[in-house]
């Protein structure tokens, strides 16, 4: 994460890891895991042991935030992650705005089991593992409340009532990250798949969501930052560093050489092997050339891509591991 010569990157678990056999392996399944901070610490420590991954990370879903703030969320099945359904405020322009008080934030829906199964982590775990606890971005829980094509809209309509939700969606996560700070993890790693180069230009990025990612960032003085963005970055690289993250999370679809030319060090990259191909459809001998082109690229972490599917087989991720814990920088 600091940048700084080893003899091999890390290979780790940075967005969600949960596989339908892993949860067999720890006897913890989705949905209940979802709120259950026991189950929830069960399937993020059994990942170094059954799928060699040199991290632990909960939770798995990019919806507790939302939830916590009024949405409705549908906790998935044991191969889904959850989503949110509806939101009180969804298409209403004028919805009044209102953050809870800070001292009710583990009252608020999932928040306390979350919190709690870092902390079991924390103390339960054997080895000297990286611990991460999964967020997501301003800009995407402001489009799980205004409902997502309605505030990519009201940014070119209506740009006031965007960078209000927007706004509000971040003073909460602030609010959040400061009781995070307290848990001592080594990392938060924040998805922010609404600001993705798919979805809104790299001026739309400098306006509505690097300002508040770096306003969500300073409570954490000891925790480092992972801003994962889906879809190929390499045109909003720059302006993903201007958030002041301190890794950058990318998806295959983005150039991995290129990236790692364009950051220059500025950022830890990490990445980038694909979750759909060759993660779940292809082979492990496709994986490992994978994980092995992320590492020659000079990528710093190597990881899947974006949250891994539920259904990617163990000899897949294995084949991930193997090929980076041999792998020799040229």
């Amino acid at each position: 994460m600091r940048c700084k010569e080893v003899d091999r990157p890390p290979v780790c678990g940075m967005t969600t890891t949960a596989t339908t056999e892993l949860m067999e392996y720890t006897n913890s399944y989705w949905p209940d895991a979802h709120k259950s901070a026991r189950l929830m610490a069960n399937i993020a420590l059994g990942a170094y042991e059954f799928l060699g991954l040199e991290s632990i990370r909960t939770p798995y879903c990019l919806s507790y935030e939302a939830e916590a703030l009024g949405c409705t969320v549908d906790l998935g099945k044991v191969n889904s992650t959850p989503m949110v359904k509806s939101s009180p405020y969804k298409g209403n322009p004028d919805a009044e705005l209102e953050l809870p008080d800070p001292r009710d934030i583990m009252k608020l829906g999932r928040n306390a089991q979350v919190y709690e199964s870092s902390q079991i982590v924390l103390k339960e775990k054997k080895e000297d593992l990286p611990v991460l606890l999964g967020v997501t971005g301003p800009f995407t829980i402001a489009g799980h409340l205004a409902g997502t094509e309605g505030l990519i809209l009201w940014t070119l309509t209506e740009p006031d009532v965007a960078h209000r939700f927007a706004k509000f969606a971040a003073d909460y996560e602030r609010m959040w990250l400061t009781e995070v700070e307290k848990l001592g993890v080594d990392a938060i790693q924040m998805s922010e798949p609404t600001a993705s180069y798919d979805m809104i230009s790299p001026d739309m990025f400098d306006e509505f969501a690097a300002p508040n990612l770096r306003y969500v960032y300073e409570p954490l003085k000891e925790t480092m930052q992972i801003l994962h963005i889906c879809g190929d970055m390499l045109p909003m690289l720059p302006n993903m560093l201007k958030s002041g993250a301190t890794g950058c999370s990318l998806e295959e679809k983005t150039d991995s050489r290129a990236a790692v030319e364009l950051v220059n060090k500025r950022a830890a990259l990490i990445g980038n092997v694909g979750v759909v191909k060759p993660l779940l459809m292809g082979t492990p001998e496709e994986v490992a050339a994978a994980a092995k082109a992320s590492a020659d690229a000079g990528f710093n972490i190597i990881s899947a891509g974006c949250g891994m599917s539920a259904m990617i087989k163990k000899e897949n991720v294995w084949a991930m591991v193997n090929t980076i814990r041999n792998y020799k920088r040229p």
